[in-house]
């Protein structure tokens, strides 16, 4: 195996298969490394808004009959319900549905969008210590098993416990972990619990700030808690409690699986040297409702696409991809941010009470805002750079 390359991408997630095949389709020279083999197992609600899908038709040319046939798309939902512990608190129609996916095999189909474009794949590959170079010093990363690498350029796509992160010189690891949401997911068969789940159903008033779901699929349900973690609370027992409450059968639900979630620590500059974060690597989450799936494909097209304009007119890729963070993503994750603790606060204060207000006032509105049809900056229409006509998609 080569030990030099142009671009190591460091995760073969959304973010990383994003940024591979934008290399890979303008002709570049990519490694991607990851420490599982695909498809691999992968907690995740798998839900995919309006702009969700609107990248995966313009960058992975992928439809939604085509997702759906392939079994990537189980379960389709334009209604949705809002419930507390002790009430309904909202539900109606969306003008645009929620498609409800199988991640790993999303995933997987994802990478194999961008090994078809060229780039290089390495599964098995677990990534021990990164040093990300800076000047003339190419970023080096040290695989379990000895193997230095060395690139011109480093996108750490791998996840929330981020190898290539931790390596960036003044990275404040406190507040990046304090802003860290545990969160725990099942599996279960649609028979546990005791009535059918036709639609997605969000939880309030469990965890301050965050919140439950149980979302449909095509055989099984999933059911899931996440939140930011206040005093010395088991996490675990507050999922159990949960599950209590949905009067979920306990020998029906299997061993317990939990994974950290980014939930308001994006990096306001998440370049170092010749690295740059993307996806979670980064705290890439929109910190309201989750959602990472999307942020970690658009922040992955937008270092994908610097890297190669780098390569190929000797521009540095740092500069050109914040300004596209700062244009389009950061605006969405802040906006969010300020209405979550809005939200949060004035449940405490007023009770769920001023949630159903909030959702019921604008409902069209906030639906549009979640799907990306409008941004969580004061609910203006939003227009996504990546959906500009006349562009191809590698492009856009």
């Amino acid at each position: 195996m080569d030990k030099r390359h142009d671009v190591i991408i460091c995760g073969c997630g959304p973010a990383g298969a994003t940024a591979g095949l934008a290399l890979a389709r303008r002709g570049h020279s990519v490694l991607m490394l990851d420490k599982a083999r695909f498809p691999r197992p992968k907690l995740c609600g798998g839900l995919l808004t309006w702009k969700s899908v609107r990248l995966l038709e313009t960058v992975f040319h992928e439809s939604v009959p085509g997702l759906t046939e392939a079994g990537v798309i189980t379960h389709v939902s334009d209604r949705y319900t809002i419930r507390t512990p002790a009430s309904l608190l909202t539900s109606g129609a969306m003008p645009y549905p929620f498609h409800f996916i199988d991640r790993s095999r999303l995933d997987a189909r994802l990478l194999d969008h961008a090994a078809r474009a060229g780039a290089k794949v390495m599964l098995g590959a677990r990534v021990t210590a990164c040093d990300p170079g800076g000047g003339s010093t190419p970023a080096r990363l040290t695989l379990a098993d000895g193997t230095v690498l060395e690139a011109d350029h480093l996108i750490g796509a791998d996840g929330a416990n981020s190898v290539v992160r931790n390596s960036f010189l003044g990275h404040d690891r406190d507040r990046f972990n304090q802003f860290m949401a545990p969160a725990i997911e099942v599996t279960l068969d649609p028979a546990a619990l005791p009535e059918p789940v036709e639609c997605p159903e969000l939880y309030v008033g469990f965890i301050e700030a965050g919140y439950g779901w149980v979302f449909p699929g095509q055989d099984r349900v999933l059911v899931g808690l996440c939140g930011l973690r206040r005093g010395k609370v088991k996490f675990s027992n507050l999922f159990r409690d949960f599950l209590d409450f949905l009067k979920i059968d306990s020998r029906a639900v299997p061993p317990l699986r939990g994974h950290p979630l980014p939930y308001g620590n994006a990096l306001e500059n998440p370049v170092c040297g010749h690295a740059m974060l993307v996806g979670d690597a980064g705290g890439f989450v929109e910190p309201l409702f989750g959602e990472g799936i999307f942020y970690a494909m658009c922040t992955g097209l937008y270092a994908g696409e610097a890297v190669a304009s780098a390569l190929e007119d000797g521009q540095a890729p740092g500069p050109l991809y914040t300004a596209r963070l700062r244009r389009d993503i950061s605006p969405e994750l802040r906006g969010s941010d300020r209405l979550r603790w809005l939200l949060f606060r004035a449940m405490k204060l007023v009770g769920p009470r001023s949630l159903s207000l909030f959702v019921n006032t604008g409902s069209t509105r906030l639906a549009e805002m979640v799907h990306g049809r409008r941004s969580f900056s004061w609910l203006r229409r939003k227009q996504w750079d990546f959906l500009k006509p006349g562009l191809p998609a590698s492009d856009k």
